[in-house]
């Protein structure tokens, strides 16, 4: 159960928000730095989730590793184990999700967009926060494969909620949002079997490896935040980014608290 709740709070402290607190509220919130980074293969990407969960002690949320048997054994047990992490990840991290600067490496990919796959960085203004929201459209069950990926960035909460309740409309699983009934939807539909309610025991139909066929990040609400060459492209509309080789973009999701070891230069 223990490495249970260190996952979820991997999951929880990085990719996805509850948003909207006020500056005074966030400056009481430890500054932390969210990573986002692309990789070609799947044995590029197990080296970046050593580097930066064995190395740099980031933790790492996607990939997940496989924590079957630390789960109940049955669907039904699962939302009380879930609610209790949900909020010992809000007591330890504060904000769910939310960080103060965004690293991200999108450079092993194809971007739609031209200029849009590169390496760079940014930061919530003085007293704020930034706040994601991270979704996958399932390709096939079983074994488990991720069609598309959604990434959206906000400073508010109610559009946070608004685009988790859209990506849930849309069949999209909601790893992580504001609106906890749909993290524990989705993590109740990846663990346990629809039918039999029971704990799924083969591992290929239910860890999200973060290998996926398209990737869509959208930074159009906060795109003052982006670089200069990056915010026009930014405002009209979500960067997209497909495989640079088939069949996947194999991504790596993390966040670490910035103490004085924390703002150590990984790039």
């Amino acid at each position: 159960m223990k490495k249970l709740t260190y996952f979820l709070a991997a999951i929880l402290s990085f990719v996805v928000c509850l948003g909207g607190v006020s500056p005074a509220l966030a400056q009481l919130q430890p500054p932390s730095r969210g990573i986002t980074t692309f990789y070609k293969t799947s044995e590029q990407q197990a080296q970046g989730v050593n580097t930066y969960g064995n190395i740099l002690k980031y933790d790492v949320a996607i990939p997940n590793p496989d924590l079957s048997s630390h789960l109940p054994d049955t669907v039904d047990k699962f939302p009380d184990v879930y609610k209790r992490d949900l909020a010992q990840g809000r007591r330890k991290n504060g904000t769910n999700g939310s960080f103060t600067e965004g690293w991200f490496d999108f450079q092993a990919s194809t971007a739609v967009t031209p200029g849009t796959n590169q390496l760079f960085t940014i930061k919530a203004p003085n007293g704020g926060r930034i706040y994601s929201v991270v979704a996958g459209l399932l390709a096939s069950q079983c074994p488990l494969e991720i069609r598309t990926t959604e990434i959206a960035f906000f400073d508010n909460v109610d559009q946070a909620i608004k685009k988790a309740n859209d990506l849930d409309k849309d069949k999209f699983l909601v790893y992580v949002s504001p609106n906890d009934d749909l993290t524990i939807k989705a993590f109740s539909e990846l663990f346990y079997d629809s039918t039999t309610g029971k704990k799924k025991t083969n591992k290929d139909c239910f860890l999200v490896s973060g290998a996926t066929q398209k990737v869509r990040v959208n930074f159009q609400s906060i795109f003052p935040l982006l670089p200069p060459q990056l915010q026009q492209p930014g405002r009209q509309a979500p960067f997209e980014y497909f495989p640079k080789y088939p069949n996947f973009i194999y991504l790596v999701n993390a966040r670490n608290t910035l103490t004085d070891l924390g703002f150590r230069q990984i790039y």
